[in-house]
């Protein structure tokens, strides 16, 4: 495990401290090695220091890169832009010999150097890449129910030339860790489109153009945007704020992705500082507590990670000799109303009052086709006992049970056995089972 600078920047400490203190719990948490050390400066941001001279924004650069070499850490930052600075500016410094020797030749004046063995890391990368086991172990409020939208920031996976981490095009661990949560990680068609943040500096009404587009693309279907970029926050939180102060219609939470993993582990938002938000965040913290209470009582009946892969699978509904013949009956649905994937809330109350559950065949074909060897029908199972304990039964099936309790068969001899001269039967245990099914109930 690596020890690590933390390497805050200027946004986060100064701006929004909320997103440090949520950031601090769940490193301590997890037990990440971190520690702050002196003489960081801006990372600094290309958008500005770049344009003002190429050598300042290297040296600056390499100044910050140098000093957690001296310490013997690598650096671990929560910012997209500070990432994408100081790994473009290393990776250039490798690739480039007389870049690396012009900058040492300065910062030698000042008692530093850069050798180039410092790692910069986001804290999506050393999240996803040495602690998603462990954050799974941590998770006690799962997000079991929520859809969440992920905004990656252009920054945490571009330039790809100077940042590997991710797939640039279709990135997939910070959906990953999200889902991680127990939630789900939803796909949209502007995931990738730019916040628009550097563009307030020459065009604000461009650059709200773009943060409303992406808002009204997914506030109808996303319990939250997440994010891990203090620029995307500001753009999706404070502008979003003032938008709806003049008027428009929007409701999207946005929530630090510290904040997400930290709510999942049992903090509360009070402790991290959660009502510092402008756009209120009490929406999606009342969703998910009912959504949370609601897979709570559930899960006393399924194992809620395998139904999800389950439903998310599919696979064998087309073999499902019943789903062949009825047009119209999708037991995949059915534990898709259980999970709550196709409205709001989830219909477990309902379902159970059903007759629909009672048409599986319990002929094992999923079961046998499935590659986890789940098995739709063992679901089927469980909805048609609690199903029957609140008197939802059909009657052929009433009558049979009535008959084994009374009995102990499911059937009575007749006298069709005489004629085929078959031996009388046995006397029945059913007084000692009787007795059994009464220790039972």
């Amino acid at each position: 495990m690596s020890n690590y600078a933390l390497f805050l920047g200027c946004t986060i400490p100064a701006r929004f401290p909320y997103m440090e203190k949520s950031t601090r719990i769940i490193l301590d948490e997890l037990g990440v090695n971190y520690r702050d050390i002196e003489g960081f400066t801006c990372c600094p941001t290309k958008s500005v220091i770049k344009v003002m001279d190429e050598k300042v924004w290297y040296l600056t650069a390499a100044r910050n890169l140098a000093i957690a070499e001296k310490e013997d850490l690598d650096i671990l930052t929560p910012c997209n832009g500070c990432y994408a600075t100081l790994k473009s500016a290393e990776h250039e410094f490798i690739v480039n010999n007389n870049l690396k020797d012009e900058v040492n030749s300065k910062l030698d004046k000042i008692g530093l150097e850069f050798k180039g063995y410092v790692k910069v890391k986001h804290l999506i990368e050393v999240l996803h890449d040495e602690f998603l086991d462990k954050i799974m172990s941590y998770i006690q409020t799962p997000m079991y129910g929520m859809n969440i939208a992920v905004h990656y920031g252009c920054h945490l996976v571009r330039p790809s030339s100077a940042i590997h981490f991710d797939d640039p095009i279709e990135p997939k661990k910070f959906d990953a860790l999200v889902e991680v949560t127990g939630a789900k990680s939803i796909d949209y068609d502007s995931k990738m489109i730019c916040c628009g943040s550097s563009l307030s500096n020459v065009d604000e009404e461009g650059a709200i153009a773009l943060t409303r587009d992406k808002i009204l693309n997914l506030q109808d279907i996303a319990s939250a945007l997440v994010l891990c970029c203090p620029s995307c926050f500001m753009q999706f939180d404070s502008k979003q704020y003032l938008m709806k102060k003049s008027g428009e219609n929007l409701h999207l939470p946005v929530i630090y992705i510290s904040e997400l993993l930290g709510l999942a582990m049992g903090f509360s938002p009070k402790e991290m500082g959660m009502d510092m938000h402008r756009i209120e965040n009490e929406s999606f913290l009342n969703h998910w507590f009912k959504k949370y209470n609601y897979y709570k009582a559930i899960r006393k009946h399924f194992p809620i990670a395998d139904l999800k892969r389950c439903y998310d699978c599919g696979a064998c509904v087309q073999d499902c000799p019943v789903a062949k013949l009825q047009e119209g009956w999708d037991p995949n649905e059915i534990i898709g109303k259980i999970l709550g994937e196709n409205g709001e809330n989830g219909e477990f109350d309902t379902i159970i009052k059903t007759t629909d559950i009672w048409k599986c065949l319990d002929c094992y074909t999923c079961y046998e086709l499935c590659p986890q060897k789940f098995g739709m029908n063992k679901v089927f199972d469980k909805l048609k006992e609690l199903s029957y304990k609140i008197g939802n039964i059909p009657q052929p099936l009433d009558s049979s049970i009535t008959m084994f309790k009374k009995t102990g068969l499911l059937g009575e001899p007749t006298k069709i056995r005489k004629k085929l001269k078959l031996p009388e039967l046995k006397k029945s245990g059913v007084e000692d089972l009787r007795s059994l099914l009464e220790m039972v109930e």
